[in-house]
């Protein structure tokens, strides 16, 4: 959201970015852990929702990086890297929550 605000706006706190990726990482992690172990049989249709769940954060990952490397070298990162690091999360949380609530 401070993306929004232009390069006036005040960066976050160092814990904040690195929080926020940690989480991530963790998150994924499970998730991958979880789709090891197996999932319930489900006859509904959403057998591959965990694995397509898990390729869409770990692309977020990747443009999550992206957004670290620029920082790091302090530039802004593009609108597009943000935008796609948002837009592939948002979307592998849809369809972690439509295998949560289907399965």
């Amino acid at each position: 959201m401070l993306y929004l605000r232009g390069s006036a706006a005040p960066h976050p706190h160092v814990a904040l970015p690195l929080a926020h990726g940690a989480l991530g990482v963790v998150g994924l992690g499970l998730l991958i852990a979880i789709l090891r172990h197996g999932l319930p049989q489900a006859d509904n249709g959403t057998g591959g929702f965990g694995a397509v769940a898990a390729a869409l954060f770990a692309l977020a990952l990747v443009f999550g990086l992206l957004i670290a490397h620029a920082a790091w070298r302090g530039r802004r990162p593009g609108g597009v890297v943000v935008a796609s690091h948002a837009s592939l999360a948002i979307a592998g949380l849809v369809v972690l929550l439509t295998l949560v609530a289907l399965g």
